[in-house]
């Protein structure tokens, strides 16, 4: 049995790998917060207070559960880093080389996922489909941060033998995703939309998008049954136009409350998921269609 601790276990990523885990079955999930955070409601899970800004805390955890394995979700939002940039650093970078010094002491987790981001990716003017090995930029306090901790987390996994894996998402819609940031807007609008209300996605162009629960079974599948010592993945996507996903959900809904804004994001068009799908084969991809009928009859 494994002993799994997810820190940021009360955002999406944190949350909807917690419940893939939990549908698998086998496993001890300790989640982590500073308690500032309210809990979800799950019997299942152990909820134990603990900072990411404290080492001496961090390592009494992984030594009280006798963890085994630890997924690192927690992160400061692309909004809240440009407020508060030396905040950012604090918890992005600090954090993350607190948590890696814990588990460096500790000495026996069998692999850490880190969470990371597509954002990532320098843009170029044709907006391909970008590669793991594909240049990355440092376009805002948020994405410096990233990068920052995600030079950490390789470091760190060549250099004291902890296997590692660097997940970087693209924009993740459904029920689980607050309303927090404008990438928000997708998952804002399909809520509207089932309330009969109007909601504009304040952007446009065509970017990848993930389905929650599908990274939190992809994101179980990198924890569980990584084959590399240390990599990087684009999880499994698709690439879909706002105006698209617009049609869509005006469609499924039978109304015309949804629009969206022209404003293009300096995202890719989407990325290349091969590599996973390669090392990941039984990894979970839902249509946009089939997901938008998931939703609708969840809000009922």
């Amino acid at each position: 049995m494994a002993n799994i601790l997810i820190v940021g276990g009360t955002g999406c990523v944190g949350l909807e790998t917690t419940n893939a885990l939990l549908d698998k079955g086998g496993h001890k999930i300790i989640s982590i917060s500073r308690g500032h955070t309210a809990q979800p409601d799950l019997s299942e899970v152990i909820y134990h207070k603990g900072d990411i800004l404290d080492i001496a805390s961090l390592t009494s955890t992984l030594e009280k559960f006798k963890i085994t394995h630890v997924l690192h979700a927690a992160a400061m939002r692309t909004t809240d880093c440009k407020a508060a940039p030396h905040s950012a650093i604090k918890i992005n970078v600090d954090g993350t080389a607190n948590l890696l010094e814990a588990i460096r002491l500790y000495g026996k987790i069998q692999r850490l996922v880190f969470i990371s981001t597509a954002a990532v990716y320098k843009v170029t003017s044709d907006k391909c489909f970008v590669t793991e090995r594909s240049p990355t930029t440092p376009l805002n306090a948020y994405t410096a941060t990233k990068l920052a901790a995600e030079q950490l987390v390789e470091c760190y996994s060549k250099n004291y033998s902890i296997p590692a894996s660097i997940i970087r998402p693209q924009i993740i819609y459904g029920l689980s995703r607050g309303s927090e940031g404008s990438t928000a807007g997708v998952s804002s609008a399909i809520r509207a939309a089932s309330q009969g209300e109007n909601f504009t996605i304040p952007f446009g162009g065509t970017i990848g998008f993930h389905y929650a629960p599908d990274i939190g079974e992809n994101v179980a599948l990198a924890l569980m049954k990584s084959p590399q010592h240390f990599a990087s993945y684009n999880p499994p996507c698709q690439s879909l136009s706002i105006s698209g996903i617009t049609e869509s959900i005006n469609s499924e809904f039978a109304s015309q409350h949804i629009d969206h804004l022209d404003t293009i994001y300096p995202f890719p068009t989407g990325v290349d998921d091969s590599a996973f799908k390669s090392d990941f084969p039984d990894y979970a991809l839902t249509t946009f269609s089939a997901a938008l009928q998931q939703m609708k009859q969840q809000l009922r």
